[in-house]
């Protein structure tokens, strides 16, 4: 039988350990993408069972546990690199966003039942999230989007996310509303709170309308549950009226 993402965690976070550490020009890079590649196919793999972890001649929980290192790792390169190696990151998590299974996304690599250390890679980001930089800020946010699964529940997450709703600056709006969106998906009482806060953004006339089109999407994002769905559909209706328009 072909060895599964669960058998091959070991040797992965080790290449991945020696890629990150390589003077090699590029190896780094090449790294971060292959690591990014892998996760994805771990994601759409079923959690092991007895039976497939005796196969591998694997101890229970093993492939958690290398997974864990795995994304600290990638943490501490998010928090300790440049911005291209933030951004390499960053793309490699936006990827298995984008092409996550929804049916298996509940039980996905990134799922926070299989995330021991999340409050650890969201402390990581954190710091990152606290710098003067921008650019970096905006990354920090659409990270923290991308591991919804766990981020969801931090009181302080959510506040970063909200408050950067207003802030000034486009490129972060823009990361604040993707970031939103993801955790709309799975959480209604946050859902509720950015609808509002997408109403004032869409009635005021200071609103940039580069935002407004990356605040269009985040409408999208309302179905955790029927009724904030159609609540959501009813907005955008009356905003579509000519009254507000």
């Amino acid at each position: 039988m072909e060895r599964n993402a669960a058998a091959c965690a070991m040797d992965w976070s080790i290449e991945l350990e020696k890629g990150l550490r390589s003077k090699k020009p590029g190896q780094v890079f090449e790294a971060i993408s292959q690591i990014g590649r892998r996760l994805e196919q771990w994601s759409r793999e079923p959690e092991p069972t007895m039976p497939v972890y005796s196969m591998f001649n694997l101890f229970p929980g093993e492939d958690r546990l290398f997974a864990n290192t795995i994304l600290l790792r990638l943490a501490d390169s998010f928090v300790k690199g440049d911005k291209h190696v933030r951004l390499a990151v960053v793309k490699i998590f936006l990827s298995e966003w984008r092409h996550r299974n929804k049916k298996m996304w509940q039980h996905g690599i990134l799922t926070k039942n299989r995330v021991n250390n999340h409050l650890e890679l969201l402390h990581r980001v954190k710091l990152v999230y606290s710098s003067a930089d921008v650019e970096s800020r905006a990354l920090s946010l659409i990270l923290l989007g991308c591991w919804a699964h766990f981020s969801k529940d931090s009181a302080e997450i959510r506040y970063m996310i909200l408050s950067t709703l207003v802030s000034s600056d486009v490129l972060e709006v823009k990361a604040s509303l993707f970031a939103a969106g993801c955790l709309c998906e799975l959480c209604t009482d946050f859902a509720n709170v950015v609808l509002e806060m997408l109403v004032n953004m869409f009635t005021s006339s200071e609103t940039p309308v580069v935002v407004k089109l990356a605040g269009a999407k985040a409408f999208g994002k309302m179905g955790s549950s029927s009724l904030l769905a159609n609540k959501a559909y009813r907005v955008v209706y009356l905003l579509s009226l000519p009254t507000f328009i």
